[in-house]
């Protein structure tokens, strides 16, 4: 045997074995919601020991803490496997954010943020919620700096208000029970009307990217 092999091999057991509890952590929230969700329940969901659990997680917060992260990891790394550039930055905003939009609703333990809204689940997920702050820069990132080149940004939107502004018609767009919301066409219009003219100004009103901002005296 090549010894080399076995910190890969243990490496690939550990993942798996973590898999293998989040995945039964996650079928039991979609099944009967996080608070009626037991660490015992979890661990005979898992068929895995009790001692074997607590080698992973230390309690069930920790547990519910990296299902949710592991949904926005996947999510980081899914947005620059398939990103591409359009023709047009309006349109380019509108398809990032609909992408972010469909993330939402089929990542399982991402519908959790959205399916009990309470303030306990929020206080339970105070680790996770450090990871939504990091998927939502880095789908927004590229579009903010390809903005920011054709000078393009509204007056004031610095990229923390370019992520607060796309975090909260987002969020919104899950938490409410919004009419458009199942009609991708009408969304898709909405955010055309609504989203995009907040962030940025007609191509006929950008500054020039190259030209020095300043007035010459007379």
């Amino acid at each position: 045997m090549n010894v080399a092999t076995l910190p890969s091999r243990q490496q690939a057991r550990t993942e798996d074995t973590r898999r293998t509890i989040l995945d039964a952590a996650v079928a039991l929230y979609a099944a009967q919601g996080v608070e009626g969700t037991t660490t015992s329940a979890v661990i005979t969901r898992s068929g895995l020991g009790r001692t074997t659990f607590y080698r992973y997680f230390k309690d069930a917060d920790e547990v519910l803490n990296q299902a949710v992260i592991r949904d926005f990891d996947a999510v980081m790394a899914d947005f620059a496997a398939q990103r591409y550039e359009h023709a047009s930055l309006a349109a380019q905003i509108v398809e990032d954010m609909l992408w972010f939009i469909h993330q939402l609703r089929r990542r399982p333990a991402l519908k959790l943020l959205f399916a009990d809204n309470s303030a306990q689940l929020y206080e339970r997920l105070n680790v996770a919620l450090n990871a939504c702050s990091r998927a939502t820069l880095a789908c927004i990132r590229p579009t903010f700096e390809r903005a920011q080149r054709q000078g393009r940004l509204r007056p004031g939107i610095t990229l923390e208000k370019y992520v607060e502004w796309c975090s909260f018609v987002g969020m919104s767009l899950q938490i409410v029970d919004f009419f458009l919301a199942g009609d991708e066409a009408q969304l898709r219009e909405m955010l055309q009307d609504f989203l995009v003219p907040s962030l940025i100004v007609p191509d006929a009103e950008a500054a020039p990217a190259s030209a020095p901002q300043t007035r010459q005296s007379a």
